[in-house]
């Protein structure tokens, strides 16, 4: 019992210490420290596979340098949970293949020892694995970023007296940014499917369950039960967000009776996980609950455009207790969705410009003075509204006035 506590002891200190940084490096480092120190690992070496060489690379070492002469760059006929013996130094090391990256740890340990840390690093090797892929994932996004910001600025140079393709422009323009929220709102959830997998390898291994008595048979159906309902919840959730963003971009030229409650909310779907790591607190004011017949996919870019602006301009100025007001009115026969931020407000200077082609506030890598004129193209030409800005005490205000009718 003693050892099965230790066992499960080291183990969730290995597992807390996983996913704590998107930087691969970073978070390798950290995981090779406590699980030294957890296990008493003399050494430890992450070897990265370069998929464009086509070859291993030392991403990090953690020990006494002089065992770096026991590592040997991989090969493909290492096998992967394997343990070698080096007689000159009368070490064991034992080899894990992580995806395609490999991590060797030397011990002075005894067969049976090295088999339980061979079985403690299986339990969650999973969880290792899928956070390495997310910290790769995530350098691969921000290279994409790079690509698509470089590539809108091309696109934006040719097509400059070309105002036909503006819509277009824009959209692509925002790719970057909704591949960096699409980030936002699975890291939660893929990160909860890694522990429920892990929990169930672990009871499973360890042979938790009773399988001899009825008692022992039920309580492992119901947790494994109960594991996968919170897996289906979580794939749900995944689905659900790859149909939010597959919508966002699909050219949608017909009108539909929408409330703005649900376009705000639509918007949210896609924005509020971003706003939400960034500390800006959201809050909405509903006075009319009245159906609009609108090109809602258009009006859902303009409410998601005016929300990235503001989420950009409060991490510029870093702005504390960030808040940004969203608030649903009726006039007539119009209805009126206001955003407003406690940012600071529009420069007088910048304000009558900001609905012009190729006006931007923003740095030459950060904007294409697109977004705000395609805004108002939207709401005045497509929908037969109008789209003002003004200030207030504490920030900037973009008001939205849609007909019912």
């Amino acid at each position: 019992m003693q050892q099965l506590n230790e066992q499960l002891l080291i183990t969730f200190e290995c597992v807390s210490a996983i996913g704590t940084s998107l930087q691969l490096e970073e978070m390798v480092k950290h995981f090779l420290k406590v699980f030294s120190r957890k296990t008493g690992t003399l050494a430890s070496i992450y070897w990265e596979y370069d998929k464009h060489t086509h070859s291993y690379k030392q991403l990090c070492l953690h020990g006494k340098k002089a065992f770096q002469e026991l590592f040997c760059i991989p090969t493909s006929s290492m096998q992967n949970e394997a343990i070698t013996y080096d007689e000159k130094s009368d070490k064991h090391l034992l080899h894990i293949k992580i995806g395609e990256d490999w991590i060797v740890f030397v011990f002075q340990a005894t067969h049976e020892e090295l088999e339980l840390i061979k079985a403690i690093i299986s339990s969650f090797a999973s969880k290792l694995e899928n956070a390495v892929h997310a910290c790769k994932n995530h350098l691969e996004l921000i290279e994409i970023n790079q690509t698509l910001e470089r590539r809108i600025d091309e696109e934006v140079s040719k097509n400059r007296e070309k105002d036909q393709h503006i819509l277009q422009q824009s959209r692509l323009a925002q790719m970057g940014e909704m591949i960096s929220m699409i980030a936002h709102q699975w890291r939660q959830p893929l990160g909860s499917i890694s522990a429920v997998s892990a929990s169930i390898k672990l009871k499973t291994t360890l042979n938790r369950f009773d399988y001899s008595t009825p008692e022992g048979q039920e309580e492992s159906k119901r947790f494994i039960s109960e594991a996968m309902s919170k897996i289906e919840s979580y794939v749900q959730f995944l689905t659900h967000t790859i149909d939010d963003f597959r919508n966002f971009f699909k050219p949608n030229k017909q009108k539909e009776s929408v409330t703005l409650s649900q376009l705000v909310n639509r918007t949210l779907e896609i924005i509020g996980k971003a706003l939400e790591i960034n500390g800006i607190t959201i809050k909405i004011e509903t006075h009319a609950t009245r159906e609009i017949f609108t090109y809602a996919n258009e009006v859902t870019q303009v409410i998601l455009n005016i929300l990235k602006n503001a989420e950009d301009v409060i991490k510029e100025r870093e702005i504390h207790n960030a808040q940004i007001i969203i608030t649903i009115e009726e006039e007539e026969h119009w209805q009126t969705i206001s955003i407003e931020d406690n940012a600071g407000g529009i420069p007088k200077h910048v304000l009558p410009h900001i609905f012009e082609p190729y006006f931007s506030t923003k740095s030459e890598k950060n904007g294409t003075g697109l977004g705000l004129y395609m805004s108002k193209t939207i709401i005045e030409e497509h929908c037969g509204g109008e789209i003002l800005a003004s200030n207030t005490a504490t920030g900037a205000k973009f008001t939205l006035k849609l007909k019912e009718g």
